[in-house]
């Protein structure tokens, strides 16, 4: 039974489903002319209940094993919050305000399709890699956000209350100038007409965080990549 579920007919058969059931719910999304409405529920409630019969397969035939795959536990989370619409009374206030959200949360489910192709898995293992190092690179970030983000509403805050009039508008103002959003004409420069020396923020916060903090990031993923080729190079 192992080597049925793991046969490429039984993992084509699930990936042809998993696209299927993200077409139907984004079909399910749009003002559609293809499918009645409810031939798109009826197809998908069909593929949830092939998802959970798989899992319930799954689950008989692995055992234990199934929970130490990070992609069975992913899958078994997407089911498990499908399920919750119908074991929930439909009538209930709250739920009858949330029901699409429990249901459009199966289109996560197609990122299961990464599991597949040996191009993304590829992506996703560089990903998972790289995540501990880029978590305490965006510990830093935040506490350099932190420092500019006061020192920005304590200097500019009372002339500037639209950019830098509190802690979480000077944040936002960080983070468009880190994308580089017209931050010189709309922010930089109003500035520096009533701080001529507020060059000196600007200026040090894009070098720390554009030109410093994001290439860290960038070298940590492809000093992954390298990591992970070697690593491939060696089990070969």
């Amino acid at each position: 039974m192992k080597k049925f579920l793991e046969s490429t007919l039984v993992q084509n058969i699930i990936l042809v489903a998993i696209i299927l059931n993200s077409a139907v719910l984004g079909l399910l999304s749009l003002n559609n002319d293809f499918l009645p409405h409810a031939h798109l529920i009826l197809i998908d409630e069909l593929c949830l209940y092939f998802f959970i019969f798989e899992m319930c397969l799954k689950i008989v035939v692995y055992q234990k094993d199934f929970f130490k795959s990070r992609w069975n536990l992913f899958d078994f989370t997407i089911v498990a919050f499908s399920v919750i619409p119908f074991l929930v009374d439909n009538n209930s206030l709250f739920f009858s305000e949330n029901i699409v959200i429990f249901r459009l949360f199966r289109i996560v489910k197609v990122l299961r399709v990464f599991s597949t192709i040996p191009q993304l898995k590829f992506i996703i293992m560089v990903i998972s890699k790289s995540v501990p190092n880029v978590l305490c690179i965006g510990a830093l970030l935040l506490l350099v956000y932190y420092v500019y983000a006061v020192f920005g509403t304590r200097m500019f805050g009372v002339a500037m209350p639209e950019y830098f009039g509190d802690l979480g508008r000077s944040f936002f103002t960080l983070f468009q100038m880190m994308t580089g959003e017209s931050w010189s004409e709309a922010i930089a420069r109003p500035t520096m007409q009533i701080y001529p020396y507020a060059w000196v923020y600007f200026i040090s916060f894009i070098i720390i965080v554009s030109f410093i903090v994001l290439n860290i990031i960038i070298g940590v993923i492809v000093n992954s990549v390298d990591e992970i080729k070697e690593q491939k190079e060696e089990s070969k």
